[in-house]
């Protein structure tokens, strides 16, 4: 496998650093060290971020969403630290959380590859996600999976910049991680993280909302961003449609389930396609009203008004006039609206970069001539 021009172009320029370094005088024992960290840097390097709270919120209780249980997602980084050693990746940088998901893959690897926990405490909440996500991307990690559902991978998103991410789906309403075999998902993320020929071509650009609160960007959406009514915070999840006023959507595919499912019944949207959707529910008697049936949770399909519907473009800001009450973001409650606040939604078209694991295996794959 063909490792990135970058990587030669580093190499390169290291070189002469390092040339520099004796003319000018400096010890061998500088140049020696220096050696030291730019191989570190230089290591093949993958991150893996698992949620052990993924697959266990209140939608357990409230509707039919399975549990994924913490040995299932054990077994999965299993599987993905095998497709990981099979790309002949050399490092795995891990999070540390306190269900310790990954030390059996890790004793798997021991002697095939370095995988070490980052140097940060272990913390079962979302912001630690975020801290994991930007230390993988400062260490120089060529991908990054993931366990857990939309919500989980809005929390990386934020800190993980230009790193590719590879979503594996353990959570409850997901749009955005894939229902995909462990083993692929670890073969994929090492053939990306590599800098494989012509696998870059399973990268995609998703679109993302930014939320702003008095001109202040205060968190993003990845998929879906609804109003509430609901004042509090709470069990954060978001279950009963009629306590939901207004919907936001990058993505709106009839495959899905969730939210963004009663936007797939209005107008189908793609992950690439340049737009977004902003629905008003309730019932009313313009001409986008609609009523649809649409799966909004495991096992829960109601009817659902819609008074009103149309497209969002990139860079479009709208205003949210709902006081009190909350916004969920990709599912889960975060932004509480207080009086006096000026809060706009945005579509951008900078959202996080994520492979398609079921391309990238496609584009891995021989090819051969059959003479046609």
């Amino acid at each position: 496998m063909a490792r990135s021009t970058a990587t030669r172009r580093e190499n390169c320029c290291e070189g002469s650093r390092r040339i520099w370094l004796r003319q000018a005088g400096w010890p061998p024992e500088y140049e020696q060290g220096l050696r030291w960290h730019q191989d570190r840097r230089n290591l093949i390097t993958v991150g893996v971020i698992a949620n052990p709270a993924a697959g266990k919120d209140i939608r357990r209780l409230v509707a039919a969403g399975r549990v994924v249980s913490n040995q299932e997602k054990a077994n999965t980084l299993r599987r993905v630290f095998a497709g990981l050693v099979s790309a002949n990746v050399d490092r795995v940088l891990v999070m540390p959380d306190l269900s310790r998901l990954a030390a059996p893959a890790m004793e798997d690897v021991e002697n095939q590859i370095e995988a070490r926990y980052l140097e940060m405490p272990r913390i079962d909440h979302q912001d630690g996600s975020t801290r994991a996500a930007r230390m993988m991307a400062d260490a120089g990690a060529g991908a990054i999976v993931t366990l857990g559902g939309d919500g989980t991978n809005r929390v990386v998103a934020k800190g993980v910049g230009d790193v590719p991410l590879v979503p594996i789906s353990t959570g409850t309403n997901n749009v955005f991680p894939q229902m995909i075999e462990g083993t692929l998902a670890g073969i994929a993320a090492g053939s990306v993280a590599m800098g494989v020929v012509g696998v870059d071509a399973a990268i995609t650009r998703c679109k993302r909302f930014d939320i702003f609160v008095d001109e202040e960007l205060v968190d993003i959406a990845l998929i879906d961003a609804a109003v509430s009514t609901e004042m509090f915070v709470g069990a954060r999840a978001v279950w009963n449609m009629d306590t939901v006023e207004d919907v936001f959507l990058t993505r709106a595919e009839p495959a899905s389930i969730g939210i963004s499912a009663v936007g797939s019944q209005l107008r189908p949207v793609s992950i690439d396609e340049p737009l977004g959707l902003h629905l008003r529910l309730g019932e009313g008697d313009g001409p986008t009203a609609r009523s649809v049936k649409a799966p909004i949770a495991p096992g829960m399909v109601p009817e659902v008004a819609v008074s009103e519907w149309d497209v969002m473009q990139p860079g479009e800001r709208r205003r949210i006039d709902r006081r009190p009450g909350t916004i969920a973001l990709d599912g889960e409650r975060e932004v509480t609206l207080l009086p006096n606040q000026v809060v706009e939604i945005a579509l951008t078209l900078d959202g996080p970069k994520v492979v398609d694991v079921a391309h990238a295996l496609r584009l891995l794959a021989p090819k051969i001539d059959t003479g046609e």
